[in-house]
């Protein structure tokens, strides 16, 4: 009845079971809450899940994976997280359906450490890549474990690759650790895996959103000599940075001399130049920017709407 989607037939089935005096088994509850994961009914799914020992069936290993997918599936992150750590406690562990699921949310990773004593045995078995657990520990804001990994991950051979540093480098950024993402950087720097335009973005980035524009500044134009070619991404970046701090005329410097380096300003980089001037109120700036993008077959996004109408109010 759950495989052809006649849940409320599958429903009424499995409550007759108790008014004929019998005992669902924990092959039967896995079936029904599945069935009522897959609708969409996780309240529902939980409710019945949560009655199994009240009932006299104590959850196994199955159950729990499949409710666990269930919420997965649905996005409950939350929910799932709680669940895998009660899974954990009890000693189940994720079937491969499970696993294969939170490879979407690398965050989950953490809850799933404790089924494995030895890293190396979860990173085989599972096929988990050390970039996926190292970025779910970030996430998890997890650092001191992440870095752990990171460093068990040298001690073991295996040779840390660009997306690697990227995926630290974020994570320090993120949490405020800029001393260190650039002294990480500099070690890159130094070793055979050169910092390319995401290393760099990356930590452009980080050191706008805290106010350290002139390091920002600084690595921005250690792209040219380092014989790398920011991309609309980094130049987007840069000019918010600029724009944010209120030096206008340099952002537009750099704007204009995006062409001049092969890089085509695209839509994205004409809203943020744009929202720059109209939060500034260089309304005539923001004027001449806005019909260009159009001329260009741009659009102006949510944002640049939102700045545009409160100063025209």
């Amino acid at each position: 009845m759950c495989r052809a989607g006649r849940l409320t037939d599958a429903k009424e089935l499995f409550s007759r079971l108790f008014e004929k005096g019998l005992q669902p088994d924990v092959y039967t509850y896995s079936i029904i809450i599945k069935g009522l994961c897959n609708e969409g009914l996780l309240d529902e799914a939980y409710k019945v899940f949560r009655g199994m020992e009240e009932c006299g069936c104590l959850p196994n290993g199955c159950c729990y994976n499949v409710i666990i997918q269930g919420f997965l599936r649905h996005k409950d992150i939350p929910e799932a997280t709680l669940l895998i750590d009660e899974m954990v406690d009890k000693g189940f562990s994720a079937d491969a359906t499970t696993f294969e699921l939170v490879k979407e949310f690398p965050i989950l990773f953490c809850g799933l450490l404790a089924l494995v004593q030895d890293l190396a045995v979860l990173l085989q078995r599972y096929f988990v890549t050390y970039n996926t657990l190292i970025k779910g520990l970030w996430e998890a804001r997890r650092p001191g474990i992440a870095l752990e990994v990171f460093k068990n991950m040298c001690s073991h051979g295996q040779q840390p690759d660009k997306v690697t540093f990227s995926i630290i480098l974020d994570g320090l950024c993120k949490q405020g650790y800029l001393d260190e993402a650039l002294t990480l950087f500099k070690a890159m720097e130094k070793s055979r895996l050169k910092p390319d335009c995401v290393s760099f973005t990356i930590l452009i980035d980080g050191m706008c959103k805290a106010g350290r524009l002139n390091d920002a500044k600084e690595l921005f134009f250690r792209h040219f000599e380092k014989g790398l070619q920011p991309n609309v991404y980094t130049y987007s970046t840069i000019i918010k940075g600029l724009c944010k701090e209120g030096l206008l005329d340099e952002a537009y410097k750099v704007f204009r001399g995006m062409e001049k380096s092969g890089c085509v300003p695209n839509g994205c980089c004409y809203n943020v130049i744009i929202q720059g001037f109209l939060r500034h109120e260089d309304v005539a700036k923001a004027t001449q920017l806005i019909d260009e993008m159009v001329d260009k077959g741009f659009s102006a996004d949510a944002t640049t709407f939102e700045c545009n109408t409160f100063i025209a109010q």
